[in-house]
């Protein structure tokens, strides 16, 4: 498996590679470490080796250097490549597919494409009237299309289930028949009670400071004895920033904010015992969000937490089909407020976790890749 960030451990990498070790097959993860941040080097997780390359140090935010970082990752992969001889190269989304490609045409290995994410949906997060970023989009998504295309297995992350597409739905598009595999959490047996104190979590990569000002912005309208405390976990670009808007914001708003970097898989059930409800709501311009059902709203209803989500796209067909919280639309405070004190209403004092519909496990979503893999090796 190759993936484009240190593997500290990716869950979704994690978890697809764990399966595959439990049905049989020896499964390496190469991971790129460009800030050379994560040790050990080399180890081995459940089963799986990880071994993280290093190559000279590119700081993220630039995407001139992310790029040499890439061709710089590919050289170091391909001497290691060649003394491994895999069977095949599972490559997570499309930054790791050039070699996986080149692989495949060489005759040395099956190429498996895993699309996580449409990355030149990201190209245009920026300055939306820049030509140089819808050209660039053009390219980035003609190169995905292609490399979907000669993948000899193609995994995706979501489908529809009401009225909004899913990622699947671009494939079929495109006449390919891609395998879903929802980014689903392992099922939990006991999900924790409630906190006591009414209280908004947000576990994940923290990429847009907008959401968190609209939280912000909807806590303030709350009367003072019933705004939340908030318990924020996850690394990210904006988590510098995002600390200090939340550490100003609470000491003007009178409430409490704990903020914590990175974390594993094993620390979220003692994560989840600390919030009330999970806040998942994202500006809609970001990446491929309309299309995505993101791991922490999947983790939070499997641990029994209602959930803030987005209105009018995919997230909210689940949310409303299945009773799993409020779909807001992004932006409108005064509807943010309404549904934050809805769930106070609920939660306040704490209890029991609530009885919510089963979201996908992944143990289904682990037999479902086992099975692709099978028919992938014959």
């Amino acid at each position: 498996m190759l993936v484009s960030n240190p593997h500290d451990p990716d869950p979704r990498v994690q978890k697809e590679a764990v399966s595959l070790v439990e049905a049989g097959h020896h499964v390496r993860v190469y991971a790129y470490d460009r800030m050379h941040q994560v040790e050990p080097r080399v180890e081995t997780l459940d089963g799986v080796e990880v071994h993280r390359l290093r190559g000279p140090q590119r700081p993220y935010g630039d995407a001139l250097a992310a790029l040499r970082g890439l061709h710089e990752f590919r050289g170091l992969l391909r001497p290691e490549l060649t003394r491994f001889a895999p069977q095949v190269l599972h490559c997570h989304d499309q930054d790791t597919c050039a070699l996986g490609l080149e692989w495949k045409l060489k005759g040395r290995a099956r190429f498996v494409f895993d699309a996580h994410d449409f990355y030149w949906t990201f190209l245009t997060m920026g300055d939306r009237n820049a030509a140089w970023r819808h050209a660039a989009a053009r390219l980035l998504k003609a190169t995905h299309r292609g490399y979907a295309h000669a993948a000899d297995l193609l995994l995706t992350v979501t489908e529809a289930l009401g009225s909004h597409a899913g990622t699947a739905e671009l494939y079929r598009g495109w006449g390919l028949d891609p395998q879903v595999l929802w980014n689903a959490p392992p099922r939990v047996p006991a999900p924790p009670p409630l906190p006591a104190r009414f209280s908004v979590g947000y576990y994940g990569y923290v990429r847009e400071p907008a959401m968190f000002e609209w939280l912000l912005a909807a806590i303030e309208r709350l009367p003072p004895d019933e705004r939340p405390a908030l318990r924020i976990a996850g690394g990210g670009a904006e988590q510098p920033r995002v600390h200090a808007l939340l550490g100003e914001a609470a000491a003007r708003l009178g409430i409490e904010a704990r903020i914590t970097g990175s974390f594993r898989m094993q620390e979220l059930p003692a994560l989840m015992a600390e919030c009330s409800v999970q806040y998942c709501m994202y500006p809609r311009g970001q990446g491929n969000v309309e299309r995505a059902l993101p791991v922490k709203l999947l983790d939070a209803v499997a641990h029994g937490r209602r959930v803030i989500g987005n209105a009018d796209m995919l997230m909210a067909d689940f949310i409303e089909q299945r009773g799993w919280g409020w779909a807001v639309r992004e932006g409108d405070v005064p509807a943010l407020a309404r549904a934050l004190a809805e769930a106070a209403r609920l939660t306040r004092g704490g209890g029991p976790a609530p009885a919510l519909a089963s979201p996908p496990t992944w143990q289904e979503q682990g037999d479902k890749l086992v099975r692709a893999y099978a028919k992938l090796l014959g």
